[in-house]
């Protein structure tokens, strides 16, 4: 006959349920706590954010004001350069040889007409002219008299001896004949000075002739006794 089990025995809990209940509880999740940690968060990321986006729109009116200044400095940059051309222009224009087109740094004007030259285009037109008279009366000029160059020693000893009474000097522009020993034109003396400071020696730039350093400048061409017609 089989055993028959108590009541007692089936309900008695087994070791391993015993066992079972002896394991650690798991700590209570506090979700308020997590919520908390969650809003602050969120509320720093937010501050940051806004702070990001704060000093992006600074960088952009900053980028749009440095580029406002690029294109004024840019604008400046070609009125100046404009204006540095208009200068020279008007320096190369002022300075130019009428004669040789170069630009003189020192000019003579003839009253007669007018118009400007450089030293060393005036004296060799000249010198030209003398010489073409002196070689015309090569017969009645003594050899030592006709001797290059001629010197403000030998147009003395010319007018003196009687060789030369009329001396015919003209324009080398338009052969309007000169009289008077051309003048220098001091006007600008100090515009040029100051414009080639700032802006270098002018384009064709005449090289000044060695006779300029004399006191006259003339002396072996004019002669003051003479008649220049």
């Amino acid at each position: 006959m089989p055993t028959t089990r108590s009541h007692s025995t089936l309900c008695r809990p087994s070791s391993s349920s015993k066992r079972s209940s002896g394991l650690p509880r798991k700590p209570k999740v506090d979700s308020n706590r997590i919520l908390k940690e969650v809003s602050d968060m969120a509320a720093f990321f937010k501050k940051e954010v806004k702070k990001s986006h704060l000093e992006l729109t600074k960088l952009r009116i900053a980028k749009k004001r440095a580029e406002k200044a690029l294109c004024r400095a840019r604008a400046m940059q070609e009125d100046l350069k404009a204006t540095v051309q208009q200068i020279t222009a008007a320096r190369d224009a002022v300075a130019r040889c009428d004669v040789c087109k170069g630009c003189a740094a020192r000019q003579f004007i003839l009253v007669e007409c007018g118009h400007v030259s450089c030293y060393g285009c005036l004296r060799n037109w000249f010198h030209a002219s003398l010489r073409e008279q002196i070689d015309t009366d090569s017969t009645i000029i003594p050899e030592y008299l006709r001797r290059r160059p001629v010197t403000a020693e030998t147009l003395t000893e010319l007018y003196d001896g009687g060789y030369l009474d009329v001396v015919l000097y003209d324009c080398p522009v338009c052969e309007e004949p000169v009289r008077m020993k051309p003048t220098e034109v001091n006007k600008f003396s100090d515009f040029f000075e100051v414009a080639n400071d700032v802006l270098g020696q002018p384009k064709g730039r005449v090289v000044n002739d060695p006779h300029l350093s004399d006191p006259d400048l003339w002396k072996d061409l004019f002669h003051d006794e003479i008649q220049y017609v």
